[in-house]
């Protein structure tokens, strides 16, 4: 009985699905028609687009959600340290307008979570955001003239901007071509628009991943010829104390506090059941602003739950937090921020690696 019920239920939910996804086929076909026109805009070259004097990468999407974008601009900062770097990015969910330079007591609210996690993991590069990444780069021309190369966050449909190199990622659990246009599914564009991007990143694999499985996905995305592939997969989670600026153990034995704010928490939630860490995840919609009602349910929930000191918070969730917030937190909790860091699957990493420094080479950085 219940059997029956239940699969009752199922296709009842599907056919609401069904039918609620025929309400939106209207607005597709308009999306559709207006991304359609737009790119053959710039693919005509009715409009051309600004060529900047300094190289360009791009890292980006094809479609909405986290695919691992930070991490990959990691990637490439670790691998241009030794060169003159700026990240310039629109400062998704900032309260500013306009361009900003991030400097010492900047704030997520002022530069959006991302920029702001960079910041203050890397001090040794320069770090924007402008909405127009057209003005953005002429600005960071203007005020940095030590400036060789800009890694640009999530620009591949900013094509007023022209990039040297268009790198996309795609996560390996939710591949682009399984996906629709928006607002039915979450592609941006046109699926046959990856095809503009030079590289594309088969993101958060699993690290014993098969040569058939790479050669399957391959096919499957069917890259021109000069279009390369590569596939990477997270090699690490690490757990920090904020507040002593070093690693920290996570006890088995206790009850933790996680908190996320992102696209997708499956890798980090899996990570965490796989290596037996219990906790109490509080699950928020993507860039989500804690509020002060929240802090203070946070806090009692500990006392409720009887969870451990620890709050763990994924990087971009830590930087949300304004001066206030950590102070209130710190009394009830150590702030255990969750780095992680990616690698490419062999002999993914050598390619990718010499690829790009061959590029930086070519361009003189």
């Amino acid at each position: 009985m219940f059997i029956t019920i239940y699969n009752y239920t199922k296709i009842r939910l599907y056919q609401e699905m069904k039918f609620f996804k025929y309400l939106l086929l209207p607005i597709q076909v308009t999306y559709s028609l207006v991304i359609l026109i737009r790119n053959h805009i710039y693919n005509y070259k009715i409009i051309r687009p600004h060529h900047s004097d300094l190289t360009t990468i791009s890292v980006g999407n094809i479609k909405n959600g986290g695919t691992g974008k930070t991490p990959m601009t990691e990637y490439l900062i670790e691998l241009f340290k030794d060169k003159n770097i700026a990240i310039l990015s629109r400062g998704y969910k900032r309260k500013t307008k306009g361009f900003i330079l991030a400097k010492k007591g900047v704030s997520a609210k002022e530069i959006g979570d991302e920029n702001c996690q960079l910041y203050h993991k890397y001090k040794n590069i320069t770090v924007a955001c402008d909405e127009n990444r057209v003005n953005g780069v002429k600005k960071i021309k203007e005020l940095k003239k030590d400036i060789k190369l800009i890694i640009l966050d999530d620009a591949f449909q900013h094509r007023r901007l022209a990039r040297d190199l268009d790198i996309v990622l795609t996560e390996y659990d939710n591949l682009f071509f399984n996906d629709q246009l928006m607002p039915i599914g979450k592609l941006r564009e046109h699926k046959k628009e990856i095809q503009r991007a030079h590289i594309i990143i088969v993101t958060k694999c699993p690290v014993d991943l098969t040569l058939e499985k790479k050669i399957s996905i391959i096919e499957q995305i069917k890259p021109p010829i000069d279009q390369k592939i590569y596939f990477s997969y997270i090699k690490e989670y690490k757990f920090i104390n904020k507040d002593l600026s070093q690693t920290w153990d996570i006890d088995t034995t206790s009850n933790h506090l996680l908190i996320t704010g992102i696209a997708n928490a499956k890798p980090l939630v899996k990570f965490l059941n796989d290596n037996q860490i219990t906790y109490h995840h509080l699950e928020f919609q993507d860039h989500y602003q804690l509020q002060q009602n929240d802090i203070l349910q946070i806090i009692k929930l500990k006392k409720i739950k009887k969870l451990s000191q620890n709050l763990l918070l994924t990087e971009k969730d830590y930087y949300r937090l304004s001066v206030n917030q950590k102070r209130q937190l710190l009394e009830a909790f150590n702030l255990i921020c969750i780095q992680i860091k990616i690698d490419f699957i062999e002999p993914d990493k050598s390619n990718f690696n010499n690829q790009l420094i061959k590029f930086g080479k070519s361009k003189k950085i």
